[in-house]
């Protein structure tokens, strides 16, 4: 059986041959990074109603284990924890994303890469008692298969309606779980194999509870196929290749040379990067927010002196952010006249603001009437290596203020320091956690290397 030149071979290489010591030093720190923004994440999202109805499934199936869920006391079996982290990391919207760097990729985003490959890593690191070491190797693995395999898809894989996060997020999961549970060569065949077939997620779900859930369902489909395999559950060995395989069955093929000879060289959390949110909602409307929010602070413009708000952008932007009268917080999240809205009105957009009660009230719907949104064809032609918007301003006085929108906070070109991320990892836990509980979670993120168990971290993070 060979491993080249297969798609399929060349991520079999790459899982099995990965050391902790091949890892340079700057993506570990990037690795510590995506830590610190998962379990933050994961933390907010516990008490979401959707969180809440996993944690109840969960406890119902009864199903014993060594596999804790974060910001909870349940321990279950290393599928489960992995479902219930996973929908937790992405109940908010808030976790991490791959941005595109070439026009080609529709939408400027690929995926968010670092829940569904946490979620396994927790869970499985758990399940075989793995070290510190061990379990940020198998994170790395896990994460730089899923952004490769991500920025290798045709796109129109998503323009058919598939999410990435779910349908990408699997083979992150199982390079995650095959790593941990050590697989050989032809069981991590099958591995991936068996998650092509589980490989899922569709756009129709966005706004809705399932949503999160394509980030859990990657998450458990990723271990449960590794476990698969490793009993001897057999799948087709090239499954992403080929005819019938993934790429060509779900967007019309791949681009095999972002793949074969790349997993690692560079690792795409050295170049292009990934992006961490600064806003709990779609990463589509984080540059048009931060350049609103630009104008108003500059200005200090205050919420009585607007008349109207208009943006303009490609379809890329405004056909997934598509609730123009949200009625709900999950639906607000993928609504500009919501996220413009609510800054205007408050100058901020985090947690709080995302809450049914706010999306309904009466002065967040009446500023939302003054939100308009409008096709672009200009900006739409520059393609959307950038997710590019203008934002107008038009204040009672007459007044029109402008700014065009490429970047946010939080992207490679303006990261977060490590302070900001400690800022967000707090706003995120205090909730769940004490002040004291959280200083000691991220003093243990940042030398997780040195733990004798990844269980020594989930301690951290989890309540009795």
């Amino acid at each position: 059986m060979t491993t080249q030149p297969t798609v399929t071979g060349a991520i079999v290489d790459y899982i099995q041959g990965l050391t902790y010591d091949s890892i340079t030093e700057d993506v570990r720190r990037e690795l510590h990074r995506c830590l610190v923004d998962g379990l933050a994440v994961m933390l907010a999202g516990t008490p979401s109603a959707c969180s809440r109805l996993i944690q109840r499934y969960v406890r119902e199936s009864q199903t014993p284990g060594a596999s804790a869920v974060v910001g909870t006391g349940i321990v279950t079996s290393a599928h489960l924890a992995a479902l219930a982290n996973g929908v937790a990391g992405h109940a908010d919207d808030f976790d991490d994303t791959q941005l595109s760097q070439t026009p080609d990729r529709i939408y400027g985003l690929l995926t968010h890469p670092t829940v569904p490959v946490l979620a396994a890593a927790l869970a499985v690191g758990q399940d075989v008692g793995a070290t510190g070491k061990a379990f940020l190797t198998a994170f790395c693995c896990g994460f730089e298969v899923e952004c490769k395999i991500a920025e290798a898809m045709n796109p129109e894989h998503y323009i058919k309606g598939f999410h990435t996060t779910g349908t990408v997020g699997v083979f992150g999961a199982t390079a995650v779980a095959a790593k941990l549970y050590k697989l050989s060569p032809e069981q991590t065949r099958f591995a991936l194999g068996i998650a092509a077939s589980k490989s899922a997620g569709l756009r129709v779900n966005f706004g809705t509870m399932t949503k999160p859930y394509h980030a859990g369902a990657a998450a458990e489909n990723g271990v449960v196929a590794a476990r698969l395999a490793r009993l001897g559950y057999q799948s087709d060995p090239n499954a992403l290749d080929g005819q019938w395989g993934h790429f060509q069955v779900t967007g019309g093929g791949c681009d095999q040379a972002r793949i074969v000879g790349h997993l690692g060289n560079p690792y795409t959390l050295s170049w292009p990067g990934v992006s961490v949110k600064p806003y709990p909602c779609g990463s589509l409307s984080h540059p048009s927010m931060d350049a609103l929010l630009d104008l108003i602070t500059e200005n200090d413009i205050k919420p009585s002196q607007v008349a109207q708000v208009r943006l303009g952008a490609g379809r890329n932007i405004l056909a997934p952010l598509r609730y123009k009268e949200p009625q709900n917080s999950l639906e607000a999240k993928f609504s500009l006249q919501f996220c413009l809205g609510i800054l205007l009105l408050r100058r901020r957009a985090g947690l709080q603001e995302f809450a049914d009660d706010v999306v309904r009230s009466p002065e967040v719907r009446a500023m939302m009437v003054r939100v308009e949104t409008y096709h672009s064809p200009e900006i739409e032609a520059r393609g959307s290596d950038r997710m590019r918007s203008l934002v107008e301003v038009r204040l009672k006085d007459g007044r029109v203020l402008s700014r065009l929108a490429e970047t946010s906070r939080g992207t490679p070109e303006r990261p977060m320091s490590r302070h900001d991320m400690a800022a967000k990892f707090t706003d995120c836990a205090h909730v769940t956690l004490s002040p004291e509980r959280i200083k000691s979670a991220l003093d243990a993120i940042y030398r997780v290397e040195e733990m004798g168990s990844v269980g020594e971290l989930v301690e951290k993070v989890t309540v009795s």
